[in-house]
């Protein structure tokens, strides 16, 4: 015997037999943390994505504009509908000010869409229209 074979032998380490309730039954760790119900709601609301609609509105009258202004605040695009107001042109000119005023203060973007029907595109701040 050697003096290496002396060393070999003393690192070697005596195998620890696993208990059976470990094995089998599957006992519960003390190192894993568990994450609080509230921070976990919560982290499911953050990665939420958010839904985000296109909703036509005529308008007919001043009253409509309030559901133009509602719908812009939650981030939804707006397809609005003037054609109505086209035989009462004192009227679609306040209207289409007061549109573009609002639009502009909530940072959003307006854009006619049809040619021969007076209808615009009304988006919220975050969407932008490439020209």
């Amino acid at each position: 015997m050697g003096l290496f074979d002396s060393l070999k032998k003393k690192e070697e380490k005596p195998k620890v037999k696993m208990p059976t309730s470990v094995k089998g039954e599957g006992a519960p760790r003390q190192d894993i943390e568990v994450i609080p119900i509230e921070e976990d709601v919560l982290a499911k609301e953050v990665l939420k994505p958010q839904v985000r609609y296109m909703k036509k509105i005529t308008v007919t009258s001043y009253s409509d504009l309030e559901k133009i202004s509602e719908e812009l605040h939650e981030g939804n695009i707006v397809l609005v509908d003037l054609t109505p107001l086209e035989s009462r042109p004192d009227v679609l000119e306040k209207v289409a000010e007061q549109i573009k005023g609002m639009v502009n203060a909530l940072g959003g973007q307006a854009a006619k869409v049809c040619k021969y029907e007076i209808k615009l595109i009304l988006l919220p701040g975050d969407i932008k229209i490439m020209k």
